[in-house]
């Protein structure tokens, strides 16, 4: 009697074992999975912080490098802060676009982004051939040529992000809201396994009876 109650306690507590591994592990992996997409879509969000600021500091720098045009060194030195800031803007869309991409989101708007920041380095090239250090005015024609060129990006940047910040948090509401079934559904679950377990016992109490009448009527 003792090693049957011993049999049925050790297989009851491995069942509960297992169900009870297996259920948390279902639930550490979905819960990881939404907060690896949450930091997914906050960091391009960062990335397309780090294109608009690279821009800004792009017009920024041209505007510094007209102005010291007549000084070789600190125009020199703008012109390298010029082109370090122009890489900058497309390197954060890149990554934007990377991160994008893992996610599996369509990538037409970021595209479009990084297209148009190239068309943007077209003009501020086509510019910079009209100028001329030895003319007095060519500095202000050059800049005259430029002045607001960059604004519809800036807001083009602002919309993507605007639109992934939106998505975001469309995605923490439906993560939240699928959640709240999930849980619903593990309650339900471990209803059903007590179920069985009750079950389990009543089985095993009823052979174990059985065997013992049998027993006691020989």
């Amino acid at each position: 009697m003792r090693r049957s109650v011993m049999i049925f306690i050790a297989i009851a507590g491995l069942l509960a074992a297992l169900g009870g591994y297996q259920l948390s592990h279902l639930v550490s992996g979905m819960n990881d999975s939404a907060a690896q997409r949450s930091v997914q879509l906050l960091e391009i969000e960062e990335h397309l912080d780090d294109a608009a600021i690279g821009l800004g500091r792009q017009v920024q720098e041209w505007k510094n490098m007209l102005l010291r045009a007549n000084n070789k060194e600190l125009y020199g030195k703008h012109q390298t802060a010029f082109r370090d800031a122009s890489i900058s803007v497309q390197y954060a869309l890149l990554n934007a676009r990377r991160v994008m991409l893992l996610l599996g989101m369509g990538t037409v708007e970021i595209d479009s982004l990084i297209a148009e920041h190239k068309a943007l380095l077209a003009e501020y090239m086509t510019a910079y051939t009209k100028l001329d250090p030895q003319v007095a005015d060519s500095a202000s024609t050059v800049d005259m040529r430029i002045i607001g060129v960059d604004r519809k990006l800036q807001q083009d940047i602002a919309s993507v992000k605007t639109g992934i910040s939106d998505f975001a948090k469309q995605q923490l509401y439906r993560t939240s809201s699928v959640q709240g079934n999930r849980h619903l559904l593990f309650g339900l679950l471990g209803t059903i396994s007590l179920f069985f377990m009750a079950l389990f016992g009543l089985i095993f109490a009823y052979h174990f009876l059985q065997s013992d009448q049998a027993d006691n009527a020989a």
